[in-house]
């Protein structure tokens, strides 16, 4: 008896009730529909699985609503089964703020350089050296002014770092 009860409240903590897991696989579908949205440029940058990328290919070619539906049921489940769903995220965030998105567990290489010119405060000729296309007279300016005004043009100041590291 004792061993019964003993059983029964280690189950109960480790479990999720259903309303629980209902509610996280609802969060991971509307993602997935979430995604859908941002069209196919967005999609191609992040880490997904061959699999998962051809479902939302797939998609394009779907037009009746309830077939759409299904279908977004279909990329919440294949994204459920991913191990990844995390650095999915994680990079959909970088690329939202104009950051190249980074591998799991390294940092972006436009906020590196964000950090090494605005916070370091290394010379902008670091920079111009590996990017010797890079506009020297706006690095410098875009300098002056995020030291200044961080929040105002920080933004301005990676999305201008990262057209020259993607190029």
């Amino acid at each position: 008896m004792n061993n019964l009860i003993d059983r029964e409240e280690s189950d109960n903590l480790d479990e999720k009730s259903k309303t629980q897991i209902k509610t996280e696989l609802a969060e991971i579908t509307d993602f997935g529909a979430h995604l859908a949205k941002l069209g196919s440029g967005i999609i191609k940058k992040l880490p997904l699985s061959e699999e998962i990328f051809e479902a939302y290919n797939e998609l394009n070619r779907i037009k009746g609503h309830e077939a759409r539906k299904r279908h977004f049921k279909r990329i919440g489940k294949l994204l459920r089964s991913t191990d990844n769903l995390d650095e999915i995220k994680l990079s959909l965030e970088q690329i939202q703020q104009g950051l190249v998105p980074s591998k799991q567990g390294e940092e972006s290489p436009s906020l590196t350089w964000f950090q090494k010119l605005i916070e370091e405060q290394v010379d902008a000729e670091a920079f111009i050296q590996e990017y010797p296309n890079c506009d020297r007279q706006q690095l410098r300016q875009l300098i002056r002014n995020t030291i200044k005004q961080p929040s105002k043009h920080k933004q301005k100041f990676i999305q201008f770092i990262n057209q020259y590291i993607q190029q």
